[in-house]
């Protein structure tokens, strides 16, 4: 399949008039932010790396429809099924939001990718209820539980209105979306057989493995408020980063509470990268 340019766009229709008016959860100071008040290297970075938010939770959302169709196939509890039903609406705010910061700081990056990657692998073999289990395991156990913090730390650490209120808004929004898979999980949990909490151990190790290099490769080295690369400290954290040495001492600490811990609860062993 051929690669797709990432372009979130609305119409221009009905549609497009409803969905402006639907109430923000707070005001965004869209005109705060000026992007001539940073170095032009750091514009392009904030640009690149709110893009690649923006995609990410994009990837997010194909993920949990994904993820609710399987909950469908496995007839999951309704309350259970409606609770994860909110979470794509949620995530299509996320990207309106994460992509309008990027055109604030000058338009999105060129970010390609390929759609068929984008849904979970599963293997075929699998019983209705093992797939939507694995989904589940892989998206909210791993995925959003461990996102959560490090949103909370990021958003924690900006200091500018505007990123705060979108992080906030993104962190507020997906408090439940990691807890959603513990309370399938505990609802499961008298029907996991050993065999079945391996195979989901191995899944959740796989899952997290993949993250692994959102702190490894980081590296950080900041004298008197300036970061190694020249910029101030201060407009690192107004962009919405957290700085790097705080970023990697939240990762590692959030893969044991947040998801080898609460996993390991439930009997199902998570191996660290």
């Amino acid at each position: 399949m051929p690669r797709e340019r990432f372009r979130p766009t609305l119409t221009t229709g009905p549609a497009r008039a409803r969905y402006d008016c639907a109430p923000a959860p707070r005001p965004y100071p869209w005109d705060a932010l000026d992007p001539a008040r940073y170095p032009d290297a750091l514009v392009e970075a904030a640009r690149r790396s709110w893009t690649e938010n923006a995609f990410n939770e994009y990837c997010t959302f194909v993920a949990l429809g994904q993820m609710l169709q399987a909950l469908g196939e496995a007839q999951a509890p309704l309350d259970l099924w409606r609770m994860a039903s909110r979470f794509l609406e949620e995530e299509v705010v996320h990207v309106d939001l994460c992509t309008r910061i990027a055109v604030r700081l000058g338009g999105l990056w060129e970010r390609d990718f390929d759609p068929a990657s984008l849904p979970v692998p599963l293997d075929p073999s699998l019983t209705a209820r093992q797939r939507a289990t694995e989904l589940v395991v892989r998206i909210c156990c791993v995925g959003e539980a461990f996102s959560l913090p490090m949103l909370a730390g990021a958003m924690r650490s900006a200091a500018h209105p505007l990123t705060r209120a979108v992080l906030t808004t993104i962190v507020e929004d997906e408090a439940l979306h990691g807890r959603f898979g513990f309370l399938y999980l505990e609802h499961l949990a008298a029907d996991l057989g050993a065999a079945e909490r391996d195979r989901l151990g191995r899944a959740a190790s796989e899952t997290l493995a993949s993250y692994a290099p959102l702190w490894q490769r980081l590296t950080s080295h900041v004298v008197d408020g300036v970061t190694r690369e020249g910029f101030l400290l201060a407009h690192v954290r107004e962009l919405g980063w957290l700085e790097s040495t705080e970023y990697r001492a939240l990762a590692l600490a959030t893969l044991d509470r947040a998801v080898r811990g609460p996993l390991g609860n439930l009997g199902i062993r998570v191996t660290l990268p």
